[in-house]
């Protein structure tokens, strides 16, 4: 039996594994299996759909804290999980006659926890019996692969996934409990306050940045803008000093200024070599689809899947920026070759040296997100095609030469005065060639005007302007900063970043704080900043990274995230009455 984590990756895997390529999809009611023969072995394959099993609590009472729990059917937990129920029912009954399980769900933190809880609660089999199949892509020769060389299960990575859901369970359940209850005891209400380990730094992230805004004294400047002429061609010029002070100062250029004629001192041409940007990771895949196409971070990652399902690229939940020397560039670049957008760029690389250029981040598990060259089996969406062409451009960008480009300037001298005016040509392409619409640049040609020329400057003025206050985080930048700070995990960022939206933290799209998330951030950083802090997030995200590198174990780690958390759930009953005041008052 080969446990694979959704329908559509069963299926692909089926057929890849298949040795006639058509194996036989049993219907079982709402949910189906899939049966095909390898040789002498006969394959079961039986899809999750995500997360089979849950975390509950086995202590009764809607209060804290609450510590103990076990993993049950995840429909127990979300009644609205129906869905589940026959699935885990097809997969126990099948489990009976299999001599071997087989984890084929995707290879990561949560993929393998998938696999690992199915076997031991669905099939009620042993992992440490089991096998794993580790691939990047449902292509059928990487899966044959995967199939034919494989491991045993990955328990530290296992451990890790577990310690994370208890932990963020604890953490969750707890905290959230307080606050509402806090609320409840002052004034009657019950509004669940939900926060969280990484919930709460995120909150106070995005509410420092508020206060930074609402702080922010605007202060005045003036910049000096210059029209000259030239043999009838009108010149646009900038100041030597992008901020003049006062407007004292300003009326002063201005006046020296004004119907003057400067002098062309020196023309310069500095050269500039840009290698091209390093692969895709999903942290730079999301910020550059943001970038072009304005896509949320967790609307990327929904469109990478969909594609990676689709066969049409690697998998997507990587921090990887390099491609290995193991990956068939020739094949992959082939494929695109057949695709009409791609074949003249694709048979181009082909020509000559196909090296990609590499980035300095790596993952074990996974390479950088590419194009696998197979053409999707399904037709592409709007959105998956934008996506699909932003990856396909970048992978061939990355085996381009460097673009080089000519920063070009003028010096203009009226007196002590300095202006200037600046140009840029492109004098080769590269890479950019590929990026296409995804590479912007404007290219500017100097006047026509040459060392010792003069210059009649026809209009001066000095306009008033004011110092901007630092601009509110943006989907994308607010992932960039956890990632930064080492909070959450590349499949779990972009959750969180929603999370600070949908709890009603903030409102619109540019994170303004909310009443709410004022409320909760002013009285928690004043009784309980731990709550807040960004540290004791670390800490835990470094010890589950630790016990996947052997060096801790779940029990300690858990052990001590208990006793942390009970040290600041004693703290917050102490200051039960005071918090759920403040909370109340912030919310009227």
């Amino acid at each position: 039996m080969l446990v694979t984590e959704k329908p559509t990756a069963a299926k692909k895997i089926a057929v890849a594994l298949d040795d006639s390529r058509s194996p036989q999809e049993i219907k079982k009611g709402k949910t189906s299996y899939f049966e095909c023969k390898r040789g002498n072995d006969e394959l079961v394959v039986v899809y999750a759909l995500g997360h089979l099993f849950e975390l509950q609590q086995t202590e009764k009472g809607w209060t804290y804290p609450r510590l103990e729990n076990e993993w049950v059917p995840k429909y127990e937990v979300d009644k609205k999980a129906t869905n589940i129920k026959p699935i885990i029912t097809l997969i126990k009954q099948l489990s009976k006659n299999i001599d071997k399980f087989v984890v084929a769900t995707d290879y990561d933190i949560e993929g393998s926890l998938i696999g690992y809880l199915t076997l031991l609660y669905a099939c009620k089999t042993d992992p440490n019996k089991a096998a794993r199949m580790r691939f990047s892509a449902l292509t059928e020769s990487e899966l044959e692969h995967a199939f034919d060389n494989m491991n045993d299960l990955d328990f530290p990575l296992i451990e890790s996934g577990q310690v994370r859901h208890e932990v963020d369970w604890l953490y969750g359940i707890n905290m959230t409990r307080a606050l509402t209850l806090s609320i409840k005891k002052a004034a009657g209400w019950f509004k669940i306050v939900s926060t969280g380990r990484v919930q709460g730094p995120s909150l106070s992230y995005v509410a420092q940045r508020e206060k930074e805004i609402n702080l922010f004294v605007p202060l005045p400047y003036w910049m000096i803008q210059v029209v000259a002429h030239h043999n009838k061609e009108e010149l646009e010029l900038e100041y030597f000093k992008k901020r003049i002070p006062t407007m004292s100062d300003g009326k002063a250029i201005v006046e020296s200024l004004s119907g003057r004629t400067a002098i062309v001192d020196k023309i310069s041409k500095r050269a500039v070599t840009q290698q091209p940007h390093p692969p895709f990771n999903l942290s730079s895949l999301q910020s550059e689809a943001y970038r072009h196409m304005g896509y949320t971070p967790s609307r990327t990652l929904a469109l990478a899947q969909s594609l990676y399902l689709n066969s049409a690229i690697s998998y997507p939940r990587t921090s990887s920026e390099q491609l290995p020397d193991t990956l068939d560039f020739k094949t992959i670049l082939t494929g695109l070759s057949s695709m009409k957008d791609y074949a003249t760029m694709a048979k181009t690389i082909l020509k000559g040296p196909i090296k990609p250029i590499q980035g300095k981040k790596t993952d074990p598990a996974h390479p950088a997100i590419h194009p696998t060259g197979e053409k999707p089996a399904k037709k592409l969406t709007p959105s998956e095609k934008k996506l699909y062409d932003l990856i396909v451009r970048r992978f061939f960008s990355v085996f381009g030469d460097s673009l080089v480009k000519d920063h070009l300037r003028a010096d203009i001298v009226c007196e002590n005065h300095k202006l200037y005016t600046r140009g840029l040509q492109i004098q080769k392409m590269g890479w950019a060639e590929y990026y296409g619409p995804f590479f912007k640049t404007q290219e500017k040609a100097l006047p026509d005007i040459k060392e010792g020329d003069s210059i009649h400057l026809t209009s001066v003025g000095a306009e008033e302007k004011h110092t901007l206050p630092p601009a509110r985080f943006n989907p994308a930048s607010l992932l960039k900063l956890l990632e930064r700070e080492n909070l959450g995990t590349k499949s779990t960022r972009s959750r969180i970043v929603d999370s600070v939206k949908s709890r009603g933290y903030t409102i619109g799209d540019n994170f303004e704080l909310s009443t709410l998330g004022y409320a909760l951030y002013e009285t928690l950083n004043h009784y309980m900043s731990v709550m807040l802090s960004p540290e004791m997030t670390r800490q835990l995200e470094q010890e589950m990274e630790d016990i996947q590198q052997g060096k801790t174990n779940r029990d300690n780690v858990l052990a001590k995230s208990k006793i942390g958390l009970l040290s600041i759930l004693k703290e917050f009953k102490e200051k039960e009455d005071k918090i759920g005041e403040d909370l109340v008052k912030g919310l009227q």
